[in-house]
């Protein structure tokens, strides 16, 4: 009976030593390929997408200046946001593009500002409006 008792307190040490030891490995390895992975994916593959991204807002957005603007109140936003009207004269329809919240009414600086609309050129529903000059107004 104590043979067995020692018997198998010998082997649950000497199980739990080498599942200790070919986890820690384990951990090891998977900690060095993962390091690995980032630096590659960090150092060659990333910058190559920036410089596509780039090059594709060179090409495919265009500057639109809107016809006017309409300021109100969002309860969504919780804050004032610009509606800026746009027709388009190749398609002869009319596009609302709208500002991020404001806390404060902008009304007193529109006309100060020029707002500009970048869109792409192919789908008018992803767009920025550039507010940068109301923003520091503001």
């Amino acid at each position: 009976m104590i043979t067995a008792i020692i018997g198998l307190a010998l082997v649950l040490v000497v199980g739990f030593a080498l599942l200790w030891t070919v986890g820690l490995a384990a951990a090891l390895i998977g900690g060095l390929f993962m390091a690995i992975s980032v630096a590659v994916i960090k150092l060659f593959i990333l910058p190559r997408f920036e410089a596509r991204e780039v090059y594709r807002l060179q090409t495919d957005n265009v500057t639109l200046t809107p016809q006017k603007l309409e300021v109100r109140y969002d309860n969504y936003k919780n804050g004032y946001v610009v509606d800026c009207y746009y027709h388009s004269p190749e398609t002869d329809r009319e596009f609302v593009f709208t500002t991020e919240a404001f806390p404060t009414d902008p009304t007193p600086y529109l006309n100060s500002v020029r707002l500009s609309i970048v869109t792409n050129r192919i789908d008018y529903s992803n767009y920025y409006v550039d507010s940068t000059d109301l923003k520091r107004l503001m």
